[in-house]
């Protein structure tokens, strides 16, 4: 299978396990804490959206243009708790941001490109950094489906 059609679809899977750990989650329960030490599932999904959006740069797309505000809210290390939008827009944004990702990946092909890892503060190939940042969207995609639970909803994967 050619990368960019890979990614396209590894990163597209998760816009379907949003839908399913979002599920019944409502406004409030998402901005609430479900317990000490845990983010919000608005605040989680805010810092994917700014992630996916760093990726996108980091690929050659273009930049939010309100890239600030999420990166204020949502940076490593925040507070976890408040969001600058409500839930079902944050929902709309990680929908807007998929099909931004889908574009660049479809037309991307420097794969083997030198890149900074962010986490990491190494440079290695774009695709493995791409790879490290796939997985951190999965573990923080697990969470919410943690938080539903959390606020007495079943699971749902």
């Amino acid at each position: 299978m050619e990368r960019g059609k890979l990614w396209r679809t590894a990163f597209g899977n998760n816009v379907r396990m949003l839908d399913l750990n979002s599920a019944g989650l409502t406004p409030d329960m998402a901005t609430q804490r479900a317990a000490d030490g845990v983010s919000s599932a608005a605040w989680i999904l805010g810092h994917l959206v700014t992630v996916r959006y760093r990726l996108r740069r980091m690929m050659g797309g273009g930049v939010l243009e309100d890239h600030p505000v999420w990166e204020q809210h949502y940076a490593r290390g925040g507070a976890g708790e408040s969001a600058h939008l409500d839930w079902e827009a944050l929902r709309e944004c990680f929908r807007v941001s998929d099909q931004a990702l889908k574009e660049t990946f479809l037309q991307f092909e420097e794969w083997d490109r030198p890149t900074m890892n962010p986490a990491l503060g190494a440079e290695q190939p774009l695709e493995q950094v791409l790879a490290f940042l796939y997985m951190h969207e999965c573990y923080h995609l697990g969470q919410i489906g943690i938080i539903r639970k959390l606020h007495g909803l079943p699971g749902a994967i």
